[in-house]
Formats: C-alpha cells, structure tokens, sequence
C-alpha cells in the first residue's frame, strides 16, 4: 500500500512545484517598471510636502500642535496614490502580455507582507502618541523593507534587492540625526522606487 502511496505524493508534490513556478512566472512577466518610477516620484513629492509642513532643524523631534493631523493626510494619500499606481500599473502590463493580476500567489505574497506593514502601522501610532513622529522615518523603511523582502520570496530578484536596500537605509537612518530622516526618505522611497522601475523596465518592460 505505501509503494502505492508513495509514487502518487510524489506526483502531487512535482504537480505543485510546477503549478506554483507557472504562477512565479506570470509574476515576472506582470511586474511593470512604470509602477516603481510613479511611486518614487509620488514618495518625493510627498517628502517635499513634509518638508514645508516642519522644519526639522528647529522641531527638536517633536510636531508643533496641529502638524499631526496635515503629515498624515499627506502619506495617507501618497500610500493610496502608490497603491493605485502599482496595481493600474501592473493591471495594464498584465493584460498586454496576456496574463492575470490575481492570483493564489497573489494572495500568499499580501499575506506574507502583512505582519511588516501592521507592525509599521504599530510603531507609528506608538511614536505619534509620544510625540515623536518625526523619529518614525527609520521605522518605515525597515518596516517596509521587511514587507518588500517577503514579497520578493514570491517575485523577481530585483524586488528582494529593493527590499534588502530598504532595510539598510532604515537600520542607518535610525543612526543619524533629525536633519538627514527627510533626505533619507527621498533617497529611500523615491531614488530606490525610480531605480528599481528603470531596472524592471530594462529586464521585463515597462
């Protein structure tokens, strides 16, 4: 009964190997580099709204009364702004090669990024309730840098090198002083966003 059993897992385990590297590919062939390039230009704009709202060399870490509320609308709506931009993105480039957006793999890389994303959800509300929203730009990047390598175990090289790249400049922007946390997020989530587009578009097309 084993002999028989044996050769029939082993079947349904190259059957799932095989499904699961078909779904890896349609992955590849879906990611569009126009998405990395739109949320790096979306991240820069938000950082140079971030900057007319506190001047980070005279807040001494902590937001004037009132300036809570206006930084998170701005990432609020820079994060809708990213997450239309990727799924549009992906959307459109999905379609031309033939494939679909959704898929079961889908399903596992928005499981496997969501401890990341609700732990930076955490600390965010923690940092703000002490006053010190400002210290949060480290946080963010490693946070989101932790979220991107989980996707990257599902996805193309380049994404787990964005995701790796994140979470050095957040280990290193937990380093400097408050001056340098804004030029940090402009290099990190815009400069890598635009970089990481432009090396997609060179691999899998825009």
């Amino acid at each position: 009964m084993s002999a028989l059993i044996s050769p029939l897992d082993e079947a349904r385990e190259n059957l799932r190997v095989i499904r699961q590297t078909m779904e890896r590919s349609t992955q590849y062939s879906t990611l569009s580099g126009w998405s990395g390039v739109l949320i790096g230009l979306i991240a820069l704009a938000a950082t140079a709204a971030t900057q007319r709202v506190v001047d980070m060399r005279h807040a001494g870490g902590h937001l004037a009364a009132g300036a809570m509320p206006t930084l998170a609308g701005i990432w609020l709506a820079a994060l809708i702004l990213a997450v239309s931009a990727e799924f549009l993105c992906n959307k459109i480039r999905a379609r031309r090669v033939g494939k679909h957006i959704v898929s079961r793999l889908g399903a596992h890389v928005a499981v496997a990024s969501l401890p990341a994303f609700l732990g930076g959800a955490i600390l965010t509300a923690f940092f703000s309730m002490h006053g010190l929203a400002l210290h949060i730009c480290g946080i963010w990047m490693l946070c989101y840098g932790l979220a991107i390598c989980a996707v990257g175990l599902f996805s193309a090289k380049p994404v787990t090198f964005l995701g790796s790249a994140f979470v050095l400049a957040g280990a290193v922007t937990l380093l400097l002083p408050l001056t340098l946390q804004l030029p940090m997020m402009a290099i990190a989530f815009g400069g890598f966003h635009i970089i990481y587009g432009v090396v997609i578009a060179r691999r899998h097309g825009w």
